[in-house]
């Protein structure tokens, strides 16, 4: 029993993976940072095609990397202010602040 277990978590954690969608590389527009979450806006339109209702844009919850959001946050910036370009892998979508659902990032990669 706890071999079919065993193989049906892995099943599982490997269909989630395999479901990333990735960005390409985009320029960053700009950034918008909050108490609670910072923005990355897309200066390039949609980074995904997921089914996301707002592509343009993707917002990092503090509450949703609660040991990476400063480094993230810091590749942003530093892409931002570099003039370079960024790249994203997405596992879906998630609701964003102006009640429309945005490309939730799983992470962020300087071009």
């Amino acid at each position: 029993m706890l071999k079919r277990l065993t193989i049906i978590a892995l099943l599982g954690a490997f269909s989630q993976n395999s479901a990333a969608v990735g960005s390409g590389d985009f320029n960053v527009l700009r950034v918008e940072v909050t108490d609670t979450f910072f923005t990355v806006y897309s200066a390039s339109g949609a980074v995904t095609n997921d089914n996301c209702q707002d592509g343009t844009k993707v917002v990092f919850w503090r509450s949703d990397y609660p040991s990476g959001y400063d480094s993230m946050l810091s590749t942003a910036l530093a892409a931002h202010m570099g003039g370079k370009k960024i790249s994203m892998w997405f596992s879906g979508c998630k609701a964003g602040p102006w009640g429309s659902t945005l490309p939730k990032a799983e992470s962020i990669v300087i071009k």
